[in-house]
């Protein structure tokens, strides 16, 4: 754009303001506007510019157009980002009124910004930690903004944690503890906002919780024994568990997994130690928990308690309790040891099982005594029968499965299969739909419809079987049959309708659960056959001095289980009277 022979030039400019609807939370409108800084004029870049001149500082303004082309310079709309120029083609010496010497453009600018900011965000000062997209942060977290606006500059950056939007004058802590999310945007000085920018994160502030639970034989609250173990249990409500150590009395840490042994600690009196630390750092306080650990129990002799029945072997169950004791009739009695199977020998401490372990096992067990006189060994051999019965069901006949169901009838006989190969059954029970236990002998399942069988066997030693169950369909009804014809009779003799020649009789028979198996029928006495097609009735052989046929039709249906059903029909075939 060139502009010659102007002594003085005034540049005036008109903008129109736009409004942009606010975002959750409330953000503020900014108006587009003319920033002049440092010398320079900024114009947000959307906004019409009309220009205007004077031949004095303060005269008369006279609109500049374009005769070329008048639509795109009244109003002009400044096309390039950052700086634009108003030209003169060549300088003028305002004493002269000639040319400068060497010649020079004369350049007036104005700079177009139609760019909003952009704003950076840095978290500091906290441990951070990402899980499944959540970002964590611990203990001292702040952020910082940093915005960017590449023309007119930033006018303001604002943010809002929790609440309304506040100006951001530098670092801020995020210290409450939670999920939030974190709204930010800035603001140049011609009016452009740069779009609302968001982060969400969740700060970490507290520490894990733990507990201990004793696992194995506690007594007393706190005496335990050796082969007792430590589990700990910790939990962390926002950024997780990162490592759990425990230690006892005076020792290191160790890095818990579980569970904790007692091994090596002596007899006595011991602290189990533990803490855990969450992914952002939080550190818990040490908890701690005082036993007595119990290496020297007493001696036994045996004793079977609970399951137990005598056959080919003394069979004993899971829940079958091996109790140890001893006399001694001077020095009295020290020390009881056991071992089973030639393992491990163990110190006695409290009534056991045998290992649950099916077949054969031996326990041996000695004594000594307060002078070490040492009793000779004795043994008992068990059978440990872990293993329940097995029971099955048998349906007799008739039955029928369709659809997922088997079908029966009341007469359909029940029969229940079972087999133990250990201590042998003690007993099997059944019940039809939850009606109580009977003990099983051979049964049937009496009314119509759908009936549940449930059932189990015990073996000698109470182990019992989980309870199976059947479902079956008792079907005691036949088909119904029906007989049409294809013709409406044309009169009725004695009750009985009348049909005209060869009129066509059709048989069906529906069953409601099982379907039609066999449809028979015999005509007038005659066998029953298959019916297959309709048939075509007439009294053609009938002598001409009579007018019509009695017809006498016997039909029978049978469904899949053998239910059956019979009707009878009689009519006349001819003319009517």
């Amino acid at each position: 754009m060139n502009i010659k022979n102007l002594s003085l030039a005034t540049l005036s400019c008109v903008f129109f303001v736009a409004f942009a609807n606010a975002q959750e939370p409330s953000k503020p409108t900014y108006e587009k506007v003319v920033f002049e800084k440092n010398g320079k004029t900024y114009v947000q870049k959307s906004l019409p510019v009309y220009l205007k001149f004077s031949t004095t500082p303060d005269g008369k303004n006279y609109p500049l157009k374009s005769e070329q082309h008048p639509t795109d310079a009244n109003p002009l709309y400044l096309d390039t980002e950052g700086v634009n120029y108003i030209r003169s083609r060549w300088a003028v010496n305002p004493e002269t009124g000639r040319p400068v010497s060497p010649q020079r453009e004369v350049h007036m600018e104005l700079y177009a910004d139609g760019l909003a900011p952009r704003t950076a965000l840095k978290f500091s000062g906290a441990p951070k930690h990402v899980s499944g997209g959540t970002v964590f942060f611990g203990k001292g977290l702040s952020f910082d903004l940093t915005p960017k606006d590449g023309v007119s500059g930033v006018k303001e950056t604002k943010y809002a944690l929790g609440s309304g939007y506040t100006n951001y004058g530098g670092s801020v802590t995020a210290s409450t503890e939670g999920a939030q999310t974190l709204y930010y945007y800035s603001a140049d000085n011609v009016g452009n906002a740069e779009d609302t920018r968001s982060s969400n994160f969740t700060v970490d502030l507290t520490a894990p919780t733990s507990s201990h639970d004793i696992v194995g034989i506690v007594h007393q609250g706190n005496i335990l024994s050796p082969s007792t173990t430590f589990k700990l249990t910790t939990s962390d409500n926002l950024s997780g568990v990162r490592s759990v150590k425990y230690s006892f009395d005076q020792g290191s840490d160790r890095g818990y997994s579980p569970n904790i042994s007692m091994a090596g600690l002596k007899d006595g009196e011991h602290t189990l130690y533990y803490y855990a630390t969450d992914n952002v750092k939080n550190e818990a306080s040490k908890k701690s928990f005082s036993f007595y650990l119990d290496l020297i129990p007493p001696v036994t002799d045996i004793q079977v308690n609970g399951d137990q029945h005598k056959g080919n072997y003394l069979y004993v169950s899971p829940r079958t309790k091996i109790s140890l004791s001893a006399t001694d009739n001077r020095a009295g009695v020290k020390n009881i040891y056991y071992r089973i199977d030639g393992k491990d020998r163990f110190t006695y401490s409290n009534q056991f099982n045998i290992p649950n372990e099916l077949g054969v096992h031996t326990v041996k067990y000695d004594a000594n005594d307060n002078v070490e006189n040492l009793a000779a060994n004795k043994y008992l051999t068990v059978f440990m029968d872990n293993r329940a019965p097995e029971t099955g069901i048998v349906y007799g006949k008739p039955q029928f499965f369709d659809r997922d169901t088997l079908f029966i009838t009341s007469q359909t006989p029940v029969k229940l299969r079972f087999r133990d190969g250990e201590s042998g059954i003690q007993k099997t029970v059944y019940n039809i739909d939850g009606s109580g236990d009977k003990n099983y002998s051979e049964f049937t399942v009496p009314g119509e419809g759908y009936h549940t069988i449930s059932f189990k066997s015990t073996d000698n030693v109470n182990n019992v079987e989980d309870a199976k169950t059947s479902n079956v369909f008792v079907d005691n009804t036949p088909p119904e049959i029906f007989v049409n014809f294809s013709i409406e009779p044309i009169g009725q003799k004695g009750g009985k309708n009348i049909y005209p020649n060869y009129v066509r009789m059709y048989i069906g028979a529906t069953d409601k659960h099982t379907g039609t198996e066999t449809l028979l029928y015999s005509v007038d006495g005659g066998p029953l056959t298959k019916y297959s097609s309709p048939q075509t009735l007439d009294a053609s052989e009938v002598s001409k001095f009579k007018k019509k046929k009695k017809y006498e039709v016997r039909v029978v249906a049978k469904d899949k289980l053998g239910n059956e059903s019979e009707k009878t029909l009689e009519f006349f075939v001819g003319r009517a009277e």
